[in-house]
């Protein structure tokens, strides 16, 4: 495949140094954040837990210890968000990015189409919200209203937050980050937003500001790329076609900020076939807004995986090793049909500082 971004010239080279670890929960996207209880939450869609003893469109989950334990708990199945595949109005609702902020859990959220809904195979994503929880994902603020998201429509409809260490600690200003894709696969480019920390529990759009400069305006410059209009927002990453939903990770070990994107590959495929092979590539930039460049790719990766994530609780010696996250085939072919699961591998990255 091509990407069109350059290769880094300092991150160097990417090594798989365990293999492959799952754990008995089903279902997919697998977002994951480390909180300051020391847990690892993550939110599942369209699965049935563990067990079988779920069944929902979106559910928060609880991961402790390493991943060689293998230790998940369902903290919340979020039935108010239907059971799975249950729509309502036209699309179903799906859980995003998650993040913890000063002893607070955020979800973004938002109404999907179906895999395979639509001739081209892109799932839709619309009305992104973000809602909170001050218990450890136990209780959750209000569902969005149908129709009444935070950002209406697909300008920023599938939120996934720039994680920052252990309950947001590392922050590198006073600002929480959030990124999204227009689609949950192979959309077109992503979006970039902040909001100040104290005010993100307020879950209004009005304390956000979107970064970019798309029109000429006196009052915006390069140097200062933030504004209130959504108009206005410039992509911080684009591949037409090989864009899907996913976060931002701060490595320390790196010092760089890490962009873990997916796709399909054979889109036009038959529907069936067309859900069969994934590509994973990763980016790295010294800021979330970029510039990004490319240093690792796999071009057929497994068994179709997807939507990866780093967790920086996993980290050793400040991201030097990680343990790259996943969620597998939704189908359950290519002779696994156990792949569709959270999923973990860990990765070691092999940096030339001479090249900062």
């Amino acid at each position: 495949m091509h990407f069109p971004y350059d290769r880094s010239d300092y991150i160097r080279h990417v090594r798989e140094v365990s293999p492959e670890i799952r754990y008995p929960a089903n279902g997919d996207t697998w977002s994951t954040t480390w909180a300051d209880d020391g847990h690892i939450y993550a939110v599942a869609d369209d699965g049935t837990g563990i067990d079988q003893s779920n069944n929902s469109n979106l559910a928060v989950f609880r991961i402790e210890g390493a991943p060689e334990e293998r230790c998940i708990h369902l903290v919340n199945p979020m039935v108010e968000y239907g059971r799975a595949g249950q729509f309502e109005g036209i699309y179903t609702w799906k859980g995003n990015g998650i993040v913890s902020i000063d002893g607070v859990l955020y979800l973004g959220v938002s109404q999907h189409s179906q895999a395979g809904q639509y001739a081209d195979c892109v799932q839709r994503t619309y009305d992104g919200s973000i809602i909170a929880s001050k218990d450890h994902g136990v209780t959750w603020s209000a569902k969005p209203a149908l129709y009444e998201a935070m950002w209406k429509g697909n300008h920023f409809s599938a939120p996934f937050f720039v994680q920052f260490g252990q309950d947001y600690q590392d922050a590198m200003d006073e600002y929480v980050y959030a990124v999204s894709a227009n689609a949950w696969n192979n959309g077109n480019y992503m979006l970039l937003q902040r909001c100040p920390r104290e005010k993100i529990g307020n879950l209004d759009a009005g304390d956000w500001e979107w970064y970019g400069n798309r029109f000429t305006r006196p009052e915006i410059s390069w140097e200062h790329p933030w504004s209130r209009d959504p108009w206005n927002a410039s992509p911080i990453f684009a591949h037409r076609g090989y864009t899907s939903m996913t976060g931002i990770q701060w490595v320390p070990f790196l010092r760089r900020f890490v962009l873990t994107q997916w796709g399909y590959t054979n889109l036009d495929a038959p529907v069936q076939a067309a859900f069969d092979h994934t590509f994973l590539a990763l980016y790295e930039a010294p800021r979330p807004w970029g510039p990004w460049k490319l240093f690792h790719q796999v071009d057929d990766w497994g068994t179709a995986l997807y939507n990866p994530s780093l967790p920086s609780k996993w980290f050793t010696d400040g991201g030097e090793k990680a343990w790259l996250t996943y969620s597998g085939n939704f189908l359950g072919r290519n002779g696994d049909s156990e792949a569709y699961q959270f999923s973990a591998k860990r990765l070691e990255f092999c940096v030339d500082f001479r090249a900062v």
